[in-house]
This record gives C-alpha cells, sequence and structure tokens, in this order.
C-alpha cells in the first residue's frame, strides 16, 4: 500500500490550473518572448524541449518556438545551439535541446544509457565500429555518417536497415564522446565533447551521490518541465532512469516530504492529486488571481512541452491529444501529424497542416473543432 499523505496544501479551479499552465509555458498569450534572448529563456526556464526530426510543417522545436517568440526564425535556434553555444543537443526527454551548463548533471543518464545500447544484441555491429568511428571523428571531424567509408548494414528498429556507421555515432553521441557540432539541413556533423564544450564544464562532476538522488534530481527538473504534475506514470517521465520501474512516485514522495513539491487538488477531480514545484505557487496564486484571459492563438506542437502529459491536458482543458505519426493510416481519428488551436485559454480545435516545399504553399487539408 502507497503511504497515506497529508490533504493538499490548496485546492484550484481548473481555470485557474489551465491558466497557471498557460503562463508557465510562456502561452498566455503566445508571443510574449523576444530573440535569441527569449529562446534561452523559455528552454532555462522549462529545462528542455523535445528535438523530433519529422518535418511536416516544421521540426518540433521550431514549432515549440515559434509559438512563444515573436517573429521567430529557425536561425536563432542554429545560432544559440552551434555558434553560441549557449544550448546543447543531447538526451533528457528522449532527444532534447537542453542549456549547455546541465551537460554535467545528465552524465549518469548518458553512461546508462551509452552502455544500454552499446551492449545491446541488436547493436553489435555499430559496437565493433565505435572505436574506428571515434578515431576518424578525432582525425578528420567533425564528420557527418555520409563522410565514414564503411557500408556494413544493420537491422535498426527506428529506420530498418541501415548503415552501422550511423548507429555508431548515435551511440556515441547517447554517450556524451562526441557532440553535434553543427547541421547542414537536418545532417548533424559531430565533433569529440572534449573539442566543443568548455574544459571548465566538462570537469564539473554530478552532484548525485546516490540513484535515488539523481531521480529526485531529474523528477523535481522534469516537474518544472511541466509545470503540474499528476503522478501518473506517462511518457512525461521518459528519458528518466529508472521511470518505467515505479521508481518516480518514489521519488515524488520524497520531494513533498522535503518540502520542494507541493500538493494541489482542483475541483471536480476529487480522486486526482498533483504538485507543483513551492517556487511556483506565486505563479499558481496569480493565475487564480487574473479576470481576464489575454486574447492569442496558437497551433501547439504534437511534442510542445505543454502536451507531455496527454491525461493532465484531457482533465484540465478537457481535450483529448494523441499524437497519430506512429499509427497506421487506417487507424488514425484526425491525422499523421495534427496540431491542437489554442485561443485564450482554450484548446478550441485540432487542424491537419501541410507545406508544399518547392511550391513554398502552407495549406490546412482539416480542421475540426472541439463541441
Amino acid at each position: 500500500m502507497p503511504p497515506t499523505l497529508p490533504p493538499p496544501e490548496l485546492t484550484i479551479t481548473r481555470q485557474q490550473a489551465r491558466r497557471f499552465l498557460l503562463a508557465h509555458h510562456r502561452l498566455l498569450p503566445p508571443r510574449k518572448l523576444r530573440g535569441k534572448q527569449g529562446v534561452l529563456d523559455y528552454v532555462r526556464h522549462v529545462h528542455c524541449i523535445q528535438n523530433d526530426p519529422i518535418n511536416v510543417v516544421g521540426q518540433n522545436p521550431h514549432l515549440v518556438l515559434q509559438s512563444r517568440v515573436k517573429g521567430y526564425k529557425p536561425a536563432i535556434l542554429d545560432e544559440a545551439l552551434y555558434t553560441d553555444r549557449k544550448l546543447i543537443d543531447g538526451y533528457d526527454k528522449q532527444m532534447s535541446i537542453y542549456p549547455v551548463e546541465d551537460w554535467p548533471y545528465l552524465g549518469i543518464y548518458r553512461e546508462d544509457m551509452g552502455d544500454s545500447y552499446a551492449r545491446h544484441k541488436s547493436t553489435v555491429k555499430a559496437a565493433k565500429l565505435m572505436k574506428w568511428v571515434k578515431q576518424e571523428v578525432e582525425t578528420r571531424g567533425p564528420l557527418s555518417s555520409l563522410d565514414l567509408e564503411d557500408e556494413t548494414r544493420m537491422e535498426w528498429w527506428l529506420s530498418g536497415t541501415t548503415r552501422a556507421v550511423r548507429i555508431a555515432l548515435d551511440i556515441l553521441f547517447i554517450s556524451g564522446d562526441i557532440v553535434v557540432h553543427h547541421r547542414v539541413g537536418t545532417r548533424r556533423y559531430f565533433e569529440l565533447s572534449t573539442r566543443v564544450l568548455p574544459p571548465k564544464l566538462l570537469k564539473v562532476r554530478p552532484p548525485h551521490t546516490s540513484q535515488e538522488d539523481y531521480l529526485e534530481w531529474h523528477v523535481l527538473r522534469r516537474s518544472g518541465g511541466v509545470g503540474l504534475v499528476h503522478p501518473n506514470v506517462n511518457s512525461k517521465w521518459g528519458g528518466i532512469r529508472g521511470w518505467r520501474g515505479g521508481q518516480v512516485r518514489g521519488a515524488l514522495t520524497r520531494l513533498f516530504k522535503k518540502g520542494k513539491l507541493v500538493r494541489v487538488a482542483i475541483e471536480g477531480l476529487p480522486r486526482e492529486a498533483f504538485y507543483v514545484r513551492r517556487g511556483d505557487l506565486p505563479a499558481l496564486g496569480a493565475a487564480g488571481r487574473g479576470s481576464n484571459t489575454p486574447v492569442g492563438s496558437a497551433f501547439i506542437a504534437p511534442l510542445d512541452n505543454l502536451m507531455w502529459d496527454s491525461n493532465l491536458i484531457e482533465m484540465v482543458f478537457d481535450f483529448f491529444y494523441t499524437w497519430e505519426v506512429y499509427k497506421p493510416a487506417s487507424k488514425r481519428t484526425w491525422g499523421y501529424y495534427v496540431l491542437p488551436v489554442l485561443v485564450g485559454d482554450r484548446l478550441v480545435a485540432r487542424v491537419d497542416p501541410a507545406f508544399d516545399k518547392k511550391a513554398k504553399l502552407f495549406s490546412i487539408q482539416n480542421w475540426w473543432w472541439e463541441k
């Protein structure tokens, strides 16, 4: 039996929960942030944004930022990543972009993931090439997979039959031996992390003294990435070491007992418990005092931080959303890459967009209003 916890510290309305979440995610109203500093401020505020290569009307990080940063262009993010080196490509909530200063704290995660991938039976061919690939990067870098002259093929769960050198690069990247130096389009060019990251940063050792210590750090950090946290175990905890094993609930309980998280109840949801970081209580109170919702609208990315917990979105916004990219076409309710539509503090519709790159024409293939 889970431990009995004291009653929630405060009870809020659903509208207050919506307004808090949208304000936390800088969407009340959208596009209040400005320029590169706005991009950096947002990523540091939520700790990471999810990166995904699928490009229908823009890749996920660009869709996330265009709804928050006025006049956003992809070049702004590229500059923050590959010129200023203020942000970095890496693994946090799956493939992500996060502040470069967080690099040392994710060391235990990189080590665990890299070792797991390198030792898996499906990556034997890639693992045999890793030493050579790293030497090639050291000698000739920055390199992409096209620069590596080895045609060994292997089966890979994400892409079917593929070149083993590409997977070897990915494992070295996951492990932190190499980092993305720059991109040409969607193609990544890798360089040794020791030649890209500041030496001072590379010397910082993670402060975690145990698995419990690490889990509390990562769960608290991810709580800031979501805003209002429901303890159910789903993909919002993805990328946290041990998240599938029920360890997240234990970390939440310990963080609550230490006073770092506060329990909150939402009117109309008597059987549900929610948490916010103690430092977010002033913003939660401000959301309750607001009388008028600022007018604004935005298309929301499928992997937007706001959408990381679809169960929470359904409870608070009364909006059911599932990303149907990996569903067979015959089993999709809406479409391949459908985006929620935000107006004010409500998700009012969903849109199925398309972009003809040759004609440079954006079109709406379908639109569904909520009831």
